[in-house]
């Protein structure tokens, strides 16, 4: 039977990661605006909150980030916490198969951002010519990124590393370790609860994350990359 922590994805096999992806994220999405909009405590908590259509699609939107940053950042841990003695050749399919899951988040992600974005001046969600093309005019840069991971990211991460450095791919994976910080800023804003403690905890905390996990982490990995390879050369002038 296939594991995906130690077998190798296949054409069949990642199919049908792929395929889970594209259903996974949008369910939990829409899971997320159903509670909000459908279950007694959902519709109590937005009329509280005085929610409307945009506050529930950003929400949503919100806890599925969350949900993809707390997959990505277990997967980085656990291929981190099992690194041997060979980093640069240890192999950890889980990796690739989370690489092939995961990548179907940023096409998911491209439509939420569309329901969001759309639901700003209206309570209905229409995706007429001019509105998609407003849509892609006003957010060019976090549309390109969301392009450029699985066009250009994904085939360097599963294929051009050569199966080479799945030690230090799985630890930049923490760099989503923040997400649920943003995330939650943008949900208290929702809330109207930007003045609150928790609110200035959260700030603290996702300067915190952002900083080490997305800023500090590279020249880490950079260093760790560096000393391995002056070890390799040692060992290897060693043996001559």
């Amino acid at each position: 039977m296939f594991n995906p922590l130690t077998d190798a994805p296949g054409l069949v096999s990642g199919s049908l990661e792929f395929l889970l992806g594209i259903l996974f994220f949008p369910t939990v999405f829409f899971t997320f605006q159903y509670m909000l909009k459908y279950t007694w405590l959902g519709a109590k908590f937005c009329q509280q909150f005085k929610l409307k259509n945009h506050g529930i699609y950003d929400i949503s939107n919100k806890l599925t980030s969350t949900t993809f940053a707390i997959l990505a950042c277990s997967c980085g841990l656990y291929v981190y916490s099992n690194c041997g003695d060979d980093v640069f050749k240890d192999r950890f399919y889980i990796l690739d198969n989370y690489l092939i899951f995961g990548v179907s988040y940023f096409f998911y992600d491209i439509g939420s951002m569309y329901m969001v974005y759309r639901t700003q001046d209206s309570e209905d969600v229409n995706f007429s010519a001019a509105d998609i093309i407003r849509f892609l005019v006003d957010g060019p840069l976090i549309l390109l990124h969301h392009l450029l991971v699985p066009v250009i990211g994904f085939p360097t991460m599963m294929i051009y590393r050569g199966g080479q450095g799945d030690c230090m791919l799985g630890t930049s994976f923490l760099v989503e370790a923040s997400t649920p910080f943003v995330s939650l800023r943008v949900i208290l804003v929702h809330l109207g609860l930007k003045n609150s403690r928790l609110y200035m905890v959260n700030g603290v905390l996702m300067v915190v994350t952002f900083f080490l996990c997305r800023i500090a982490i590279f020249p880490v990995l950079y260093c760790w990359y560096i000393r391995l390879e002056g070890w390799s050369g040692q060992i290897g002038r060693a043996h001559v």
